[in-house]
């Protein structure tokens, strides 16, 4: 009997000490825990709150150009809404209810862009066009020479065209009989070349700025087209801004006064996202040809996490895609752009 006693206060010792280290151990573990939970929360609330109001911003950028440049990462602001909110979800955090509105209301904006548009995989014989950026300071021609000769498109359009440029590509533009060119020293260079017929070829000269743009006449298969390529000033500043802008309304004045098929292509400087971008479409009567094909976006190179709409290709509603894509890296911060084009 005493034997079972000591055995019984023996055991009773070893349980209460046990549970005396687990209970010391686990009130650090909880800690810890408590704390790496906030810690996370801090981390993730905190830049989705930067991220709306940079997302808020953006909507009032039609008369700034400091908040027109936010509209333009509407896409990664849905992107880092939407982790950031899922992230708050798992942490049991009602705050992340606050952010489904405007994740809504980028998604309303964003989606879109992957549906619709004028989009046809089975057009025959379509138009091929390519669009460059070339930028006047790149040097590596031969990049630029093997994209075009891989594509072998019909038209060629080239931005911030240089005299040593134009000297450069001889080569593999030999085969386009229609061209016009307007080189400069600046940025704002620009050239057509063409295999397809193109006529009344002329500079075209809008918006405050007066810079070069060029406009043609030519026919996919008996639909008679106005071609038009364009590159206005990047938005840096406010007289920049209401340049860009300008060039803008200028084209959609132009545009929609066409009585017939238009195609309007080019680095607009502007993302799909912009309230101008969204004056030109709407004034214009044309169409985004990247609806269907989704973003597509073109700019900067090497900052793939900051990627935007730049460079764009419009086009009337009697014309459909077949082909909508950018290009691989030809040395420039622009990607090129590609696009083939057609009538049903």
């Amino acid at each position: 009997m005493i034997v079972l006693d000591s055995y019984d206060l023996i055991l009773s010792l070893i349980q209460s000490n046990f549970y005396f280290n687990s209970r010391s151990n686990s009130k650090p573990e909880f800690l810890t825990q408590f704390f790496m939970r906030k810690v996370i929360f801090k981390l993730v609330f905190y830049p989705l709150l930067l991220t709306t109001i940079f997302a808020i911003l953006g909507y009032f950028g039609r008369g700034n150009w400091i908040l027109d440049l936010l509209s333009h990462f509407k896409f990664q602001y849905l992107i880092i809404l939407t982790l950031g909110s899922g992230i708050l979800f798992l942490l049991k955090k009602r705050v992340a209810l606050v952010f489904i509105p405007f994740i809504i209301l980028l998604g309303i904006e964003v989606v879109p862009i992957y549906f619709g548009g004028n989009k046809n995989m089975d057009l025959t014989n379509p138009t091929k066009i390519v669009c460059i950026n070339l930028l006047s300071s790149n040097n590596n021609f031969s990049k630029v020479e093997q994209y075009i000769s891989e594509k072998s498109p019909d038209i060629v359009v080239l931005l911030e065209l240089t005299n040593l440029w134009q000297n450069m590509l001889r080569p593999v533009l030999d085969d386009y009989e229609y061209h016009f060119t307007v080189s400069r020293l600046d940025n704002f260079g620009i050239a057509v070349y063409s295999k397809v017929q193109l006529t009344d070829l002329r500079d075209l000269k809008v918006g405050n700025a007066q810079l070069p743009s060029i406009a043609g006449e030519f026919y996919i298969d008996s639909l008679p087209v106005t071609f038009i390529a364009t590159h206005p000033l990047p938005p840096i500043s406010y007289e920049e801004f209401e340049s860009r802008n300008s060039q803008l309304s200028e084209l959609a004045k132009i545009s929609s006064e066409i009585d017939h098929e238009v195609i309007l292509i080019g680095d607009l400087n502007t993302s799909s996202f912009s309230a101008h971008f969204k004056d030109l479409v709407k004034r214009s009567n044309l169409i985004d040809s990247r609806k269907g094909f989704g973003l597509k976006t073109s700019w900067p190179v090497g900052a793939e996490l900051f990627h935007i709409t730049l460079d764009h290709c419009l086009i009337s509603d009697g014309l459909f895609i077949k082909t909508r894509e950018t290009g691989s890296d030809v040395g420039s911060d622009h990607l090129p752009i590609y696009v083939e084009i057609g009538v049903e």
